[in-house]
């Protein structure tokens, strides 16, 4: 089979066993620096995928992803009705809300928590996950809710009993001062999500809950937008409104928390970056180290009409086959891996380990790695193609 003469000795030099015995450690250092990486790259981003995929299920489903309001969270749904929300093939579903912080108080517990009116005829992602009860008790007048397990064992309470809201922010002045708005509901339901949700959300009719926070009947706090994906709010609130509206959106209360498994993910990618910044620098030396060691054999194929762009190919072709073979093994392990630990559920420390493969990200992780490693040998080559036949032969 015929090669061409650049790529056949420069695989010869890659894979010679007369080579200097340094340099071929060196290089098998590179290729495993270089596996290794590209190894640590796809399991780390495939992981915080998957941390960022559970997070957005287990908490941005549940809370309002983006509300169209006035400044003072007040909305008159007659003057503005759902037309006010700009199209937009990313908003599944727009529903009227009512929201509010709440002092829950028990006969034995009294804590905080967030109001979430709704409509039982109108979609909700918590109904699902409502293992006691049906959203559809939530009937107007009758004043009943539906909490979290969590918030169900910090109150003592079970499904039948009743519970006193307070709103603050709704007192009333009477001769004896200010007295917040309260009544005492009965729990019609519970809930699971297995995260913070199970505290600080409790569900109510939205009529009760206009009464509670002292709406009029013609009021909501806002439109609630349900979203296809949720991270991608930016596109949703760069949207214009008219000047008495307003976005407001998840990253508000949230958004700490999202920047922070961000950071997270970019910082771990980094620190692992820096073992296949190491393999680079391994290549150039050991091709440094080849180069020298070949300097007879260079000008001896160079008086033979060998030109310098060949001459560096061959040098190219050596050390790029460390950065092809290390990226083909460690992306081809770090699928399999990353796979597996979404089909058997792996954990760490008892936490379970999610894992979402991005194949934009693996093309990218690929890709930058051979980049890496063709740039790391046109120094090498560069001087390999600048040897002088004359210089190199005169004391041979």
């Amino acid at each position: 089979m015929f090669y061409p003469l650049p790529f056949f000795i420069g695989l010869r030099y890659a894979y010679s066993r007369k080579s200097d015995s340094f340099g071929r450690f060196v290089s098998w250092l590179s290729m495993i620096g270089i596996m290794l990486g590209s190894f640590g790259l796809i399991v780390i981003m495939s992981v915080m995928n998957g941390f960022e995929n559970e997070m957005q299920k287990n908490i941005l489903q549940f809370i309002p992803q983006a509300q169209i309001t006035t400044q003072t969270h007040r909305l008159n749904f007659i003057d503005y009705p759902k037309t006010v929300v700009p199209n937009n093939d990313h908003i599944k579903h727009i529903t009227p809300l009512i929201t509010g912080d709440v002092i829950i108080q028990s006969p034995n517990n009294i804590t905080m928590s967030t109001i979430v009116g709704v409509d039982p005829n109108e979609f909700d992602p918590i109904t699902s996950y409502i293992y006691l009860g049906n959203l559809s008790d939530l009937k107007p007048n009758e004043y009943k809710i539906i909490i979290g397990d969590y918030l169900a064992s910090k109150l003592n309470v079970g499904v039948g009993d009743k519970l006193r809201l307070m709103v603050t922010d709704a007192s009333q002045i009477t001769p004896v001062g200010k007295i917040p708005s309260q009544r005492l509901f009965e729990v019609a339901g519970i809930f699971s999500v297995n995260h913070d949700i199970d505290q600080s959300i409790i569900y109510l009719n939205i009529n009760d809950a206009a009464k509670l926070m002292r709406y009029p009947s013609d009021t909501i706090t806002s439109w609630r937008l349900t979203l296809d994906n949720p991270l991608n709010i930016q596109s949703i609130v760069a949207q214009p409104l008219s000047k008495q509206l307003q976005f407001n959106d998840w990253r508000d209360k949230r958004g700490e928390l999202f920047q922070a498994i961000r950071m997270e993910k970019n910082v771990m990618a980094l620190l692992i970056s820096l073992i296949v910044i190491v393999a680079a620098f391994n290549i150039i030396t050991s091709l440094s180290l080849l180069v020298m060691e070949k300097q007879t054999e260079i000008a001896i194929l160079k008086t033979q009409g060998l030109n310098r762009f060949k001459t560096m190919l061959i040098f190219i072709i050596q050390g790029a086959s460390s950065g092809i073979i290390g990226s083909l093994i460690g992306c081809s392990i770090g699928l399999i891996f990353a796979l597996s630990l979404a089909k058997f559920n792996l954990t760490f420390s008892g936490i379970p380990l999610p894992s979402i493969v991005d194949s934009k990200q693996v093309i990218i992780v690929f890709i930058s790695l051979l980049l890496l490693s063709i740039l790391s040998t046109l120094y090498p080559a560069y001087r390999a193609a600048s040897t002088q036949p004359a210089e190199a032969l005169r004391y041979e």
